[in-house]
């Protein structure tokens, strides 16, 4: 039987494929669900985003992005200050009033008073809504954890450590919603302990013995990692790599002329984390970021791409996805009471190629502390 014209044999078909698929596009999204997504970007990379296409410019500069981002990360900045080891005193920073042109921000009294507590003095580290006081003070090493809830302002104990701890020698840092606590106790000349304490079951458990020849205080937690900056190197804690191998130590350099390095060598004074980037104040060159790929210490640049120089700073820390450096500068008399005036600046933020642009977003007086006060603790603490 002859094939008809509709029955012709398969080999004189051609098989072509269907074609592929276009490529996912934010553009093909409502705006309402990119604003969501973009929101949850940290916002030293706006700045790139906004040159991947006018659509996501116009959105990085929206004032819907603002808002949802003040809502999905709403932060306190909780200071603590001591006064002769006896009086302690908790200060926030909060907006008071808004101009035409600028945002204005004072320090104020907690709306929740916090009990005063011998637990202040310890090593401090905020989860969520929570602060967690681990060990002891300066040479004095204890199990001790205390729990303070800035909402309630409730202060309570939480399950001990096995080891004796104090501020001057042990490295806290958080990873993965764990608080790791490393060092601190009285170990052989180069081993360490290091603890873990999960929030959620309220336990600790053991996570091995490093070795480290001395022990850092100024910790901070980047990448999943545990960083601790000291005089002349920055150790770094990986709780993924195998025990005995975790602590690593890298010479504290910065990039020098020519594609050299040039060493450090100096007291680091203070460390915080700002969307995931590790700062640190030393004595004598100041503000400084870890620039983690290259593993050196970097200035911060401005637009022009000129170095920011910033060399006073009493705390350190993230607040609304900036970073505010507060600073005593300047005496106020009345009668015989002698007050220090407290300055604040806060950084925004922007990365270009390998560096970080800031902008000083805002610069001021924020209050003023008895003299003989200095700064313990500064803390971001979200709700």
């Amino acid at each position: 039987m002859s094939n008809s014209n509709g029955d012709e044999s398969p080999e004189n078909y051609t098989a072509h494929p269907p074609p592929p698929p276009p490529p996912p596009s934010l553009s093909l999204l409502p705006d309402e669900i990119v604003l969501r997504c973009l929101a949850r970007v940290p916002r030293s990379y706006d700045l790139s985003l906004s040159w991947v296409s006018k659509d996501l410019r116009s959105l990085v500069r929206s004032p819907e992005l603002t808002k949802l981002r003040s809502i999905l990360h709403k932060s306190s900045l909780h200071l603590c200050l001591e006064e002769n080891e006896s009086t302690v005193k908790w200060l926030t920073l909060r907006p008071t009033e808004e101009t035409e042109t600028t945002e204005e921000y004072r320090l104020v009294p907690n709306p929740t008073p916090f009990p005063s507590h011998p637990s202040y003095r310890s090593s401090a580290v905020a989860v969520g809504s929570k602060i967690f006081f681990i060990g002891g003070g300066c040479r004095r090493p204890s199990t001790a954890l205390w729990i303070l809830d800035t909402r309630s302002g409730n202060i309570s104990q939480g399950a001990r450590m096995s080891v004796p701890r104090d501020v001057e020698e042990a490295a806290v840092g958080l990873i993965d919603g764990k608080i790791y606590v490393i060092g601190g106790g009285r170990f052989g000349e180069e081993e360490i302990q290091v603890e873990v304490f999960d929030p959620k079951s309220e336990t600790w458990e053991l996570a091995g013995l490093e070795n480290l020849p001395k022990f850092p205080r100024c910790s901070a937690s980047v990448e999943g990692k545990v960083y601790m900056v000291e005089d002349d190197n920055t150790a770094v804690y990986n709780p993924r790599e195998s025990e005995g191998e975790r602590l690593v130590q890298i010479v504290s350099e910065r990039p020098s002329k020519g594609g050299r390095k040039k060493k450090l060598g100096e007291a680091v004074l203070r460390v915080c984390v700002v969307e995931d980037v590790l700062f640190a104040f030393f004595c004598r060159t100041g503000l400084m970021w870890f620039d983690t790929k290259l593993n050196v210490w970097r200035r911060l640049v401005v637009r022009d791409g000129k170095e920011m120089f910033i060399f006073y700073a009493d705390a350190i820390a993230e607040y609304d996805g900036k970073l505010a450096v507060l600073f005593t500068w300047g005496e106020r008399k009345v009668d015989d009471d002698v007050t220090k005036i407290v300055r604040c600046k806060l950084v925004s933020l922007h990365r270009a190629g390998d560096r970080i642009c800031g902008t000083i977003d805002w610069s001021g007086a924020v209050g003023t502390v008895p003299y003989s006060f200095y700064f313990l603790h500064c803390l971001a603490v979200s709700h």
